[in-house]
C-alpha cells in the first residue's frame, strides 16, 4: 500500500505541475492572435486531457490517492483549488464509489478474491482453479495446493476441487500404474489433504497400539524391523 501510495503521488504531482504550466502560459497577459490562438487551443486540449487523466488516476486509486490529493481542496492558490474541485467533480460524475475507504476494505477484497477462485460452473467445473493449475509453474505447486485446499475447504467445496483435479489426473495418465505417482498438482493436493486431515486420524488409530507396544515389558526385547538385514542392529 505504501509503494502504491508513493507511485500515485508521483504521477498526480506530475499532472498537477503540467496544469500549472498550462495556466502560466495562458495567463502571460499577451493578446491572443495568430499562432498564439492555435497554441491556446492546444493548451486547452492538453489541460482537459490532464484533468481527465487525474480524474481517472484518482478514480482508480481512491484508497491510496485521496489522502494525498484532498489537501489540494484547501490549497492557498485558488487555481489549484479550482482544479482539484474539477477533478473531484469528474470522478463523482463517473459514479465513483468511496466504499474502498471502509475499514473492512481489505477483508472485502479478499472475500471477493476467494469467491472468484472458488467459482463453480453449472456442470461443477472450476474454471479459475483449473486455469491456475495450468499456468502456475511446478516449483510453486506445493504452495498452490495449500492455498486451493484451504480456500475450497473454507467454502465446503473441497469435494469439487478433488473431483476436478483427480479427474484431470486420470485423463492425462498414460496408464493406471502411473496415477498419482508423478510430480503433479493433483499429487500435491492429495499429499496436503493426507497431511492435514489424515494425520489426526492415523494418530487416533495407531496411538493406542503403539502405546501398548512401548509400555508392555515382554515386548521390549522383540524386534519389529521388517528388513532382516538390519535386525541385528
Amino acid at each position: 500500500m505504501e509503494a502504491k501510495s508513493q507511485l500515485f503521488l508521483k504521477y498526480f504531482t506530475l499532472f498537477m505541475n503540467l496544469l500549472n504550466d498550462c495556466s502560466e502560459v495562458e495567463d502571460d497577459g499577451q493578446p491572443v492572435v495568430g499562432r498564439k490562438r492555435g497554441m491556446s487551443r492546444r493548451l486547452a486540449s492538453l489541460r482537459h486531457c490532464t484533468v481527465l487523466a487525474m480524474s481517472n488516476l484518482l478514480n482508480a486509486n481512491v484508497d491510496s490517492g485521496l489522502m494525498h490529493s484532498i489537501g489540494l481542496g484547501y490549497h492557498k492558490d485558488l487555481q489549484t483549488r479550482a482544479t482539484f474541485m474539477e477533478v473531484l467533480t469528474k470522478i463523482l460524475q463517473q459514479g465513483t464509489e468511496f466504499d474502498t475507504l471502509a475499514e473492512t476494505v481489505l477483508a472485502d477484497r479478499f472475500e471477493r478474491l476467494v469467491e472468484l477462485v472458488t467459482m463453480m460452473g453449472d456442470q461443477g467445473e472450476l474454471p479459475i482453479a483449473m486455469a491456475l493449475a495450468n499456468v502456475v509453474p511446478g516449483s510453486q505447486w506445493d504452495e498452490l495446493a495449500r492455498v486451493l485446499v484451504t480456500l475450497f475447504d473454507s467454502r465446503h467445496l473441497l469435494y469439487q476441487l478433488l473431483w476436478n483435479m483427480f479427474s484431470k489426473e486420470v485423463e492425462l495418465a498414460d496408464s493406471m500404474q502411473t496415477l498419482f505417482r508423478g510430480n503433479s498438482l493433483a499429487s500435491k493436493i492429495m499429499t496436503f489433504c493426507f497431511k492435514v486431515y489424515g494425520a489426526a486420524y492415523l494418530q487416533k488409530l495407531l496411538e493406542p497400539l503403539l502405546k501398548g507396544v512401548v509400555t508392555t515389558p515382554e515386548w521390549h526385547n522383540i524386534s519389529f524391523e521388517v528388513d532382516t538385514t538390519r535386525s541385528e542392529h
